[in-house]
């Protein structure tokens, strides 16, 4: 059986949900006679009688009170597909790297919500990029390691570089072994915020320190872990001066070296291939660009 016309089942689901052709009529923005009209259709399409017409209003019949909740529930799915629809164009998806995303990302978005309303931000945190397909983001936002990496079908832009330098808490420096030069970094534990140990690896060739240093210290899966063990007194950590600036501003740690490595780090910013034109893509990718260029650079020296 071919299916009724979607008219007159919009009209006949209206009657019988208010039970009035004429209150139907003024949900549907149409005449009582084109109620009248859809539902005679659609009985005589089902050869069966929906209404009893009765001089008080009309009342349901039993295969009425049976097409009904049926009908009622279509359109519901329907609408809600359509919303769902409609609001892919205003939801944007984000993956980043879990601490930038925690530290700095987070915290700034409500700049782009005021900027962009119409636009709403999912935010997910993301390593490989398996999370990023597997999650069906629009943008991610990975570190110059990972974007090593990057498989075919992407585009990226580079962010910002990070500023690395290794810190501590206060009180690691109030008793031995010192900390004052690089060298003295052989006789502390470092704290790597990733199993690699790439971070610390980048810093020390830029002190021009043997690498060998990296094989000791205690492994964290973040960056996140690795600063919240350094506050906690356990060692030296690699950090980004961007990502701790409450840290250093409140005296919970301190950057005891003047090196500052920026030249083989970063966060890039990327997308499938040919998205970035996409109006609500380059809205965000303007504005974090924006948001990075405002902020005010920290005492940093270049390696």
């Amino acid at each position: 059986m071919r299916l009724p016309p979607l008219n007159a089942l919009r009209a006949f689901e209206a009657a019988a949900r208010l039970q009035s052709f004429a209150r139907a009529a003024d949900e549907l923005h149409v005449t009582q006679g084109a109620i009248s009209r859809h539902v005679k259709l659609l009985e005589e399409h089902l050869g069966v009688t929906l209404f009893r017409r009765r001089p008080q209003g009309v009342a349901l019949s039993e295969q009425a009170h049976i097409l009904l909740p049926e009908i009622t529930a279509a359109f519901e799915r329907i609408g809600r597909a359509a919303r769902r629809v409609a609001d892919a164009d205003r939801e944007l998806r984000v993956a980043s790297a879990p601490t930038l995303a925690a530290r700095w990302l987070v915290r700034r978005l409500v700049h782009f919500q005021e900027l962009h309303p119409e636009i709403r931000v999912t935010l997910g945190v993301m390593c490989p990029y398996d999370d990023f397909f597997r999650g069906g983001f629009d943008l991610g936002i990975v570190d110059y390691e990972v974007q090593r990496e990057q498989p075919e079908g992407l585009e990226a832009v580079l962010l910002r570089r990070e500023a690395l330098a290794p810190v501590c808490a206060p009180s690691l420096l109030e008793r031995p072994p010192a900390l004052r030069q690089p060298a003295d970094l052989a006789k502390h534990v470092l704290l790597h915020p990733s199993r690699d140990r790439c971070d610390w690896r980048k810093w020390l060739r830029g002190a021009r320190l043997p690498a060998e240093l990296v094989e000791g210290g205690q492994l964290y899966g973040t960056m996140e872990m690795a600063i919240s063990a350094a506050t906690g007194g356990l060692g030296v950590a690699i950090a980004d001066l961007d990502l701790i600036r409450d840290e250093l501003a409140m005296g919970k740690l301190v950057a005891p070296l003047e090196l500052v490595v920026r030249d083989e780090t970063g966060y890039f910013l990327f997308t499938e291939q040919g998205r970035f034109a996409e109006p609500k893509i380059a809205a965000f990718r303007t504005w974090l660009q924006a948001e990075i260029a405002g902020d005010t650079p920290g005492r940093r020296r270049a390696a």
